[in-house]
């Protein structure tokens, strides 16, 4: 009877998978991907006035920290408007590049350094220090903390955890309250973060139709679709703000 009812479960759940269009977790394989397209995303800050960067009073370790911390929230480029840290990930693809292996959050002049980044669950985060001070790079997976590491002096690395499922994870230091950044943990490699100019490049990817999400920490997702051709670069313009 026992074994009939976990049957039944796991036919629910395939279900469940089938009918949302997501055949689960940890089902993603690694291929050559022959003529595959590459994705060219350009965020814009649609809205006046543009932000600029505000510094923030960094009163703690201050003969180090102050005039170095500003807030890093929506930093938009003065010349072309480009939004710097939007995360944009295709949805849906099951086979392709190999994923990068770690992704590196490094404190920095008071701050961790990038600020937002992406990768693929199954990849190592890792921390380092720069600073000749201590620091607790303490990440959550949403309300659950993930690892909390202190660090005492420059040069130190964490070796790292492996980030087991796709989510947000928002990373803190427990000695600077004001210290921040984020990671966006994908079910592919599919997945990048615009640089300074607002811009982001995601390669081979195999062609086809994919829906896309974007997120910001402060302007929220936008989604659509994008279409991807053999051998060619697709477009994505973004136009965000508050309230978009």
């Amino acid at each position: 009877m026992r074994v009939f009812s976990l049957l039944v479960m796991s036919l629910l759940l395939a279900a469940v998978f089938s009918a949302c269009g997501d055949p689960g977790p940890g089902l993603y394989e690694v291929v050559e991907v022959k003529d595959g397209g590459r994705l060219r995303v350009v965020a814009v800050y649609n809205a006046t006035p543009r932000p600029v960067p505000r510094q923030l009073a960094a009163n703690i370790n201050a003969a180090h920290c102050r005039g170095k911390v500003f807030s890093e929230e929506v930093v938009v480029d003065s010349r072309s408007g480009g939004i710097r840290d939007v995360v944009v990930r295709l949805e849906g693809i099951r086979s392709g590049k190999a994923p990068a292996a770690e992704l590196v959050v490094t404190n920095r002049d008071c701050a961790f350094h990038p600020h937002v980044s992406a990768g693929m669950a199954g990849s190592l985060m890792k921390a380092a220090n720069e600073d000749p001070l201590t620091h607790s790079t303490h990440p959550y997976y949403g309300d659950r903390s993930f690892f909390n590491y202190q660090f005492s002096s420059p040069g130190e690395i964490y070796p790292g955890r492996k980030m087991v499922e796709p989510g947000l994870i928002t990373v803190k230091c427990d000695v600077h309250n004001w210290m921040r950044a984020f990671v966006v943990v994908h079910d592919s490699p599919y997945i990048g973060v615009t640089d300074s100019s607002g811009i982001l490049l995601i390669e081979d990817i195999p062609p086809g139709e994919y829906r896309y999400i974007s997120w910001h920490e402060k302007l929220g997702e936008s989604r659509g679709s994008v279409k991807i051709s053999l051998r060619s670069e697709s477009e994505l313009q973004l136009k965000l703000g508050p309230g978009k």
